[in-house]
């Protein structure tokens, strides 16, 4: 079979790559497409999670004792999303 490799031989193997790469190549831009959604989530969580703590959890204000349990007790509900978004943030 392959004692004679003929020009049509040669141009049908680069078809098939010239048609193997335009499928490589849809599938990098769809997933490209995908990781600048999913990135774009990540700053808006970024976004929301600074407008949450330059709201909610100013350190300059006092707080009072009452408040301190309560913000103790949420702290540790918020604390991974802060260190998100220190990790995104560098």
């Amino acid at each position: 079979m392959w004692e004679k490799l003929t020009l049509a031989d040669l141009d049908r193997a680069r078809h098939e790559l010239a048609l193997e790469r335009g499928a490589m190549l849809s599938r990098y831009r769809a997933e490209l497409k995908e990781l600048d959604a999913r990135y774009d989530q990540v700053e808006k969580l970024n976004r929301l999670i600074g407008a949450f703590t330059e709201k909610y959890l100013n350190t300059n204000t006092p707080i009072e004792p009452r408040e301190e349990a309560f913000l103790a007790l949420n702290m540790q509900r918020i604390s991974p999303n802060l260190a998100l978004r220190r990790l995104v943030s560098r």
